[in-house]
This record gives structure tokens, C-alpha cells and sequence, in this order.
């Protein structure tokens, strides 16, 4: 109660932010483990139409021919991040605060998105490199990059990786984001969500060992090392080591 004796505003509260994020980049665990640890945050992505901004997935770059899947063709622009901040609070018909961009590997995310578009039909050569794969991801991130320099204090690009390196010092990365002072006393890490499979040790390894790259063939590495973006490289640490694994 206040000192009127009147009931809290519980609204007044609530963190009001989004998620974006490539299919099979980690989008359904980070929403997880924000919504599980920090009681006061309210994700407001939504999944009825894949064309508009306010889908987690959402395709905002200017080059819509390379969207793959028509699910996601939009012909929205944005020049700027306010003009796209102003379009997702119209469609959300709420005020966002905060922008949270998750990003995996681009290697161990070609093989987890080529198994996605297969299963999904997505336009796509089961013989040959499918090389608008990463032209996608890197039109993706490379406009969340820009609306990150404009707008440092709205948008946070979270790596996959960092979580399951170091969950605890994650989570303090996303609440100071989100201005909170401390994570939870007891954090919770969710095993399975969506639909991926079970979390395993086995997984763990898979990604902390770098497996997945023996399941690349050196062409195919080395495709995605030329076609990558080099910023989205060394600005998330995925060029580390690879010249012993390409």
C-alpha cells in the first residue's frame, strides 16, 4: 500500500521489451530465462503474423528478396531505429523499453537452420551450400548492429554462447540492461523449451568443444568463413580459433 492507502499500481512495474532473433539462434531459451529470472519483465513479441515487426523472427533488413520463407516477406523499411521502435509500439499497441537481439555461432547455426528449413520447406538445395542462408543471417544482425549504435541503452545483442559459458554473469548482463541492481538469489535454467529437444551434458560439449564444426565439410567452412560478415566476427568472438578449424 502507499501512503495513501491505495493500492500499488502493478503495471507501473512491469519492464515492457521485445525479442528478436534468427530462427534457431536461442530465441525461445532467452525468453525463458528472462521471463523465469526477472519476474518483472514482460516480453511482448507475437507469433500470429510472421510479417509484422512485432515477431520475434522478424525480417526488418531493405533486400526482402533474400527473406526465405513467404511466411516472413514484409515490405517494411526502416531508416533509422526510432522509426522502427515507433512501428513495433504501433503494433503492440504498448510503449517497448527494451530491444534484446540473441545471436549464435554463425557455423553452428547454418547446420541447426539448414535441419529447420528442411523440415519447414523452405526454398533450398540439399545437394549444394545453400549460401542465401548466410546472406540472411548477415542482413539480420548487421541492421540490429546498426540500431545498436544508435540506440545502445534500448538494444542488448546476447550470444548463445555466453550463456551456457557462464549463465550466472549473463543474467547480470541483462538486468543491468534492464536497470536492475542484482539477478535472482536462485537462478533458474530451463532444461527444454519450445521445440527443441532435452538439454544434455552431451549438447553442452557439442557446443563448448566447437563439435559441430566436424560436421561441416572444409568447403562448406570456408563458404561461410568468405560469405560472413567480418564484423559480426570479431565483434562476438566467432573468429577465434578458426584457422585451426577451417
Amino acid at each position: 500500500m502507499n501512503e495513501n492507502n491505495k493500492p500499488e499500481d502493478k503495471t507501473e512495474q512491469i519492464i515492457p521489451a521485445v525479442l528478436y532473433g534468427m530462427q534457431r539462434a536461442s530465441t525461445n531459451y532467452t525468453e525463458q530465462l528472462i521471463v523465469k529470472n526477472f519476474k518483472d519483465v514482460k516480453i511482448l513479441n507475437s507469433s500470429l503474423a510472421r510479417c509484422l515487426p512485432a515477431h520475434r523472427h522478424f525480417r526488418l533488413y531493405d533486400q526482402k528478396f533474400i527473406i526465405p520463407d513467404q511466411q516472413y516477406y514484409n515490405s517494411f523499411t526502416y531508416d533509422d531505429f526510432s522509426s522502427f521502435k515507433a512501428h513495433v509500439n504501433e503494433v503492440s499497441e504498448q510503449e517497448v523499453r527494451f530491444f534484446i537481439v540473441t545471436i549464435k555461432d554463425p557455423f553452428s547455426w547454418y547446420l541447426s537452420y539448414s535441419r529447420h528449413a528442411k523440415k519447414n520447406g523452405f526454398p533450398m538445395n540439399r545437394k549444394i551450400f545453400n549460401s542465401h542462408f548466410v546472406i540472411d543471417y548477415n542482413l539480420f544482425y548487421r541492421k540490429w548492429l546498426a540500431f545498436k549504435k544508435q540506440a545502445p541503452a534500448e538494444v542488448l545483442i546476447v550470444k548463445y554462447e555466453d550463456a551456457l559459458n557462464d549463465l550466472s554473469l549473463f543474467l547480470k548482463n541483462i538486468a543491468g540492461f534492464f536497470g536492475m541492481d542484482s539477478t535472482p538469489d536462485h537462478i533458474i535454467n530451463p532444461k527444454k523449451v519450445g521445440m527443441s529437444k532435452k538439454f544434455s551434458s552431451k549438447k553442452l560439449q557439442y557446443y563448448n568443444q566447437k563439435k559441430y564444426m566436424d560436421l561441416l565439410s572444409s568447403r562448406d567452412k570456408k563458404i561461410i568463413l568468405n560469405l560472413i560478415d567480418e564484423d559480426i566476427l570479431s565483434l562476438y568472438d566467432y573468429n577465434k580459433d578458426l584457422s585451426s578449424q577451417v
